[in-house]
């Protein structure tokens, strides 16, 4: 029996690796298991993910290769850039597959990357492979984007092949070289892309200037593989980016709406504090807090705990670790503290004052490194408590001393169990689980409720011709779903088009804007939804508005005409039609059956 225990355990030291990692990827395909069962029933999300990032793949994916620069379909018809996507990987996998299966592929190769990159980083700053498959299970549920791919969950990759590349050279680069390329088409510039290249740039910088001074000579870190690292992703994310590149600096660059941006801000700070400690940035969120305050606690105690274990090999085993715990902490702190400043009302006017690029980019969206970081932490919180466990089960000063080992375990639970049910409850994971298991009980949004392609075919029949003949606004829905469908449109939403556009459209939606300053604020001062506001409904991406009908929509339907609008796709009822020269198609509106709501076709007589 000992012999069969004792062989059990080299057997599990041997591969304990290989064990967990497989462990955990089950754990990854249970996750995406509801997506390839449910199909266009699964749970999605709507914001950023079905009202944006889907349509703009599948549009920038069809237009790829046959129409130059321009989108007809999108806004009038805009150059490409007007659709910046934030992977060329993904419009790769759009252009091959049809949308939802690119969906599910693109959802996968998200998903797994973010797996595998924590894992390879656990495995580098940690010699503990139950912390490393733990943080990268997790990791894989939390509730980020397919539409980013590797723009977040990419960085614990990249870092991975950043560390390897600075200690290694020869053979031993390739995969990691690899991962570099992988990563940089999964990016752009615009997105995940500049921090990577800035950080590295930095950290090649000060790591250059250490050599110097210490007149190390070949000893220490491989600059050189990561300066081809960082000239790698310039490259790569730099051609992908063109059309922006082309549009922000280049000599034909066209004025953008983002000269109208007022930067949003934040005045009370101990709260953005907060939110970002244990919450996370947008579309970042990663339900720190349980990490953060278990984190602190472990962080302030460990040199208490390094004094009670006075051998030199036992404090040597937890210092390492404990000293990438408090950089990788406060590296989340000094970039809490930093997107603090950058939407702190003084420093917003000022950039407002400066105007340009400072004004409306986003530079605290830096912000998007902390998941990595977070889930760096979680590995060596994990990895010191179970050290410190292992070391005092093994002390015999005192025989009871042994039961002090227990804690530690406890503690590690605790901790685990909070975060994994923390990160549960806001997976999509928790959603189409429900689907499952109460498909007639369980109503949230879906794919096939959202862009209800079978209620859009009905429509374009009912209207009876190409497509590409005609142009539709849409009133009370998103003109993402009428987008995706293949209609053609005056109306969308894009982070980055001309301002002239932006100041025609508002021609036709100014007195209904006049209704409501916050409408008009929501407009005027971030525009990025072009859309046809009606004070008596929601600003909503979603699909559901608490009234059929619309009592007056004050708009300039002769302008929309003037703009190539034939057609108003209307959630709602709009009672004062006959005053806006407008007509129904058909008598009935189009009911769906997928999501219940009615669609009135209106004719723009004029």
């Amino acid at each position: 029996m000992n012999s069969f225990i004792q062989k059990t355990i080299k057997m599990y030291e041997k591969y304990k690796w290989q064990f967990w990692f497989i462990i955990g990827l089950a754990g990854v395909f249970v996750f995406l298991l509801p997506y390839y069962m449910l199909g266009e029933n699964a749970y999605m999300m709507i914001h950023d993910e079905l009202d944006d990032g889907i349509f703009k793949y599948v549009l920038y994916a069809k237009n790829f290769g046959v129409n130059g620069n321009f989108i007809p379909e999108f806004m009038g018809g805009q150059n490409r850039y007007t659709i910046t996507v934030s992977s060329f990987l993904g419009v790769l996998v759009y252009k091959i597959l049809k949308p939802l299966a690119a969906f599910d592929v693109m959802l996968t190769i998200t998903v797994l990357t973010g797996y595998v990159g924590v894992y390879l980083l656990g495995k580098e700053i940690s010699d503990n492979p139950f912390a490393s498959f733990f943080a990268a299970s997790v990791f894989s549920y939390l509730p980020f984007k397919s539409m980013f791919a590797l723009n977040i969950v990419g960085f614990p990759l990249l870092l991975w092949a950043l560390v390897l590349l600075a200690k290694n050279k020869g053979k031993k680069t390739v995969l990691p070289f690899i991962a570099v390329v992988f990563y940089a088409f999964g990016t752009t510039l615009a997105w995940g892309g500049y921090m990577s290249v800035g950080f590295l740039s930095l950290a090649i910088i000060i790591m250059s200037v250490i050599k110097v001074i210490s007149k190390n000579g070949n000893s220490g870190p491989h600059i050189i593989n990561l300066l081809i690292s960082d000239a790698i992703l310039i490259l790569i994310q730099g051609l992908t980016s063109l059309d922006l590149i082309a549009n922000t600096f280049g000599k034909n660059a066209v004025l953008s709406h983002r000269e109208e941006i007022i930067p949003n801000s934040r005045a009370d700070v101990l709260n953005h504090f907060k939110d970002m400690m244990f919450i996370g940035g947008s579309h970042s969120e990663c339900c720190s807090m349980y990490i953060a305050i278990s984190a602190f606690a472990l962080i302030v105690l460990i040199p208490f705990v390094m004094i009670f274990l006075k051998k030199k090999t036992e404090i040597k085993e937890i210092k390492k670790k404990y000293i990438l715990l408090c950089v990788f902490y406060g590296a989340n702190v000094l970039n809490t503290l930093f997107s603090c400043f950058w939407m702190y009302p003084a420093f917003v006017n000022l950039r407002i004052s400066a105007g340009g690029i400072l004004k409306t980019f986003q530079l605290n969206r830096i912000y998007w490194i902390m998941p990595a970081c977070w889930m760096c932490v979680l590995i060596l919180e994990i990895a010191i408590l179970l050290d410190i466990a292992k070391i005092l089960f093994a002390k015999k000063v005192f025989k009871k001393i042994r039961i002090l080992s227990v804690l530690p375990l406890i503690l590690t639970i605790l901790i685990s169990f909070a975060y994994a049910k923390n990160v549960y409850l806001s997976s999509t994971f928790y959603h189409n689980i429900r689907i499952v298991f109460f498909p007639d009980t369980y109503s949230v949004d879906t794919w096939k409720k959202y862009y209800d392609e079978e209620l859009m075919d009905e429509i374009a029949n009912a209207i009876g011709r190409e497509k590409s003949e005609y142009r539709i606004v849409s009133v009370g829905m998103n003109p993402a779903v009428s987008l995706f469908n293949g209609f053609y449109t005056v109306d969308g939403y894009s982070t980055d088009y001309p301002l002239e556009y932006k100041h025609e459209f508002r021609e036709i939606i100014k007195d209904e804007l006049a209704k409501d300053e916050s409408v008009r604020e929501y407009f005027d001062d971030w525009g990025n939804r072009c859309y046809i506001f009606s004070t008596e409904l929601p600003v909503s991406t979603g699909l559901n508005n608490p009234t059929d009908e619309i009592e007056d929509l004050a708009i300039d339907t002769k302008k929309l005409k003037e703009m190539g609008a034939d057609y108003i796709f209307s959630a709602a009822e709009i009672k004062n039609a006959d005053e806006l020269n407008l007509s129904l198609l058909t008598e009935e509106p189009f009911k769906s059956r997928a999501s219940g709501i009615n669609v009135r076709v209106y004719v723009i007589d004029q």
